[in-house]
């Protein structure tokens, strides 16, 4: 009884960080974030696509910016992620991260594609919430769980 109390307790504490499948996406989802807090020129960046580069997007995304003005983050969990990938399409990763500062929570899912052929991955969507402001959403959007008709929950 108390191995399997131990275990559970150890499984909670790994499911506060979880370790990305992909190291390259993740330190990618990061330094985006990175970029977008410091209020960067996404367009000096190879890695994201030029729809993520438009004046449009830099004023959604300074709302971000207003969250965490200056400081980074004291801790950066990772949330969650999914990686999907078929013949001929490439692949998609989106990853989840949650970015922790004295005063608020910033949770942050980055959305990362791989055309055929490509070795690296390129961001094509960017959403983030805090409690101080209504979430900010540029390019592709997340999928959530119930968006795939084949997983349960799904139509």
């Amino acid at each position: 009884m108390r191995l399997g109390l131990a275990f559970a307790a150890l499984a909670a504490l790994g499911a506060c960080n979880l370790p990305a499948a992909d190291k390259e996406s993740d330190a990618l989802a990061r330094a985006f974030y990175g970029e977008v807090r410091a209020g960067a020129d996404l367009s000096r960046d190879p890695h994201v696509d030029p729809a993520l580069t438009t004046p449009q997007t830099a004023a959604a995304l300074a709302a971000v910016r207003a969250w965490a003005p200056g400081q980074a983050p004291k801790q950066v969990n990772n949330a969650g992620w999914s990686y999907n990938s078929s013949a001929g399409q490439g692949a998609v990763a989106q990853l989840s991260h949650a970015y922790v500062y004295a005063g608020a929570t910033v949770h942050v899912q980055t959305v990362l594609r791989k055309l055929p052929g490509q070795t690296n991955w390129t961001v094509v969507g960017f959403e983030a919430n805090a409690e101080s402001g209504p979430a900010v959403a540029v390019g592709v959007q997340p999928k959530s769980a119930g968006d795939d008709p084949s997983s349960p929950g799904g139509d």
